[in-house]
């Protein structure tokens, strides 16, 4: 069956007409900080809360390298949500079975840890909402226009923005991790393991690119893996796994992570969650509180117009609700669960608006705002830029 549109080539729609500002994101680490604002109560638990501190590495990557130098198990470290790769980040996480000492004993320039006390498990949503520092730079606009522009779309928002997943739940450079959760879905766990590792995208650094060129076509994985970097070891697995046990796809699927494992279903629900409600405003609808369904096998698709579409999409798509109970895969099967159409935002102030320093004649201006846990800076951001 083909594959449904890349989300690459999906505009999803935006909720004000206003002309944006335009710019570019994250053209420095530095440019994009975020601080979970939560509060973990502390004194007695098997579990040592810490706070993260870390930069152009994302919350999964950091656990694995943590795991690793503790000698634990990943699922021993919990936390509360999966920050930006490319920003720097504060949260915090949960450790079972470890002391003070121990996390204290941890040296490296990868990431900070500082011992916040002895708590209890820190899970997903397990926290409180964000803070967001971001720069927008290579501004055209005067100054004057940008910040009237600006606050012009924040009065249109009244404090609330449509509620997509950004698009760093699909894969920023590569948005394919939605296309992996189809076809897992599905039962073709063959294309999920070559989708993963090697349906190419020019967005991609080209050595790589033509690495998973080469792939996508022989579909060959002897001494394939050596030609990835050490950094990009989800590729490896797979590509070990099916070197010493030929065509075993599911299996090769399983030696991931198992939280990637499950990203896999959620960016697919996140997609279509977001093909609803860009339909949706494409036609002006708006009802600040309603939730839209994150469709799964308990899912009661009621005879609303949201509902209607998700059963006309996922027709389309050739998924029934059934394919989300994953007899394959028990451990990552969805029964499903609702996200708000709209969030709110808070606290928003532009914080200054001057030169930029990284691109010549072009101004840059820096915003601060707070955002509900799950909500995505990018999407707020993009009402405002309108790229």
């Amino acid at each position: 069956m083909k594959d449904s549109i890349d989300l690459t080539e999906m505009d999803w729609q935006h909720y004000t007409e206003t002309p944006g500002i335009r710019g570019e994101l994250k053209e420095q680490v530095k440019d994009f900080v975020v601080k979970e604002l939560a509060s973990h109560e502390t004194g007695e638990g098997d579990h040592m809360v810490v706070q993260l501190r870390k930069q152009n590495m994302t919350t999964l990557e950091a656990i694995g390298k943590l795991s690793n130098m503790l000698h634990i198990s990943r699922d021993r470290i919990g936390y509360a949500g999966n920050k930006d790769k490319r920003a720097v980040s504060e949260q915090y996480i949960s450790i079972q079975g470890v002391s003070e000492e121990d996390v204290n004993q941890i040296f490296t320039d990868e990431f900070d840890l500082e011992v916040i006390g002895e708590g209890n498990h820190i899970g997903l949503g397990n926290l409180d909402a964000n803070r967001f520092e971001i720069a927008i730079r290579d501004l055209g606009l005067p100054i004057e226009d940008t910040r009237n522009r600006t606050l012009e779309i924040i009065d249109q928002l009244d404090g609330k923005f449509p509620n997509y997943f950004g698009d760093q739940r699909f894969g920023s450079a590569r948005p394919i991790t939605h296309q992996v959760g189809r076809h897992i879905l599905r039962g073709e766990f063959e294309e999920a393991v070559w989708t993963y590792i090697a349906k190419p995208y020019d967005s991609e650094y080209k050595s790589i690119r033509k690495t998973r060129e080469n792939l996508w076509e022989s579909r060959d994985p002897e001494d394939a893996a050596e030609k990835f970097p050490e950094s990009y070891r989800y590729e490896k697995t797979l590509l070990y796994h099916l070197n010493k046990n030929e065509e075993d796809y599911k299996g090769a699927l399983k030696r991931l992570p198992e939280g990637l494992q499950e990203l896999f279903i959620h960016a697919y629900q996140s997609w279509i969650f977001n093909r609803v409600l860009s339909e949706l405003l494409d036609d002006e609808w708006f009802d600040p509180e309603y939730e839209i369904p994150l469709v799964g096998f308990k899912t009661d698709l009621k005879d609303n117009r949201p509902e209607n579409m998700i059963e006309d999409i996922l027709d389309e798509e050739g998924v029934s609700q059934e394919d989300f109970r994953l007899q394959e895969f028990p451990e990552l099967r969805s029964e499903g669960s609702f996200r708000r159409a709209f969030a709110d935002f808070r606290n928003f102030e532009i914080l200054d608006i001057d030169e930029d320093d990284l691109n010549m004649a072009q101004n840059k201006m820096r915003v601060k705002f707070d955002l509900p846990k799950g909500c995505y800076a990018t999407v707020l951001l993009r009402e405002i830029m309108k790229n």
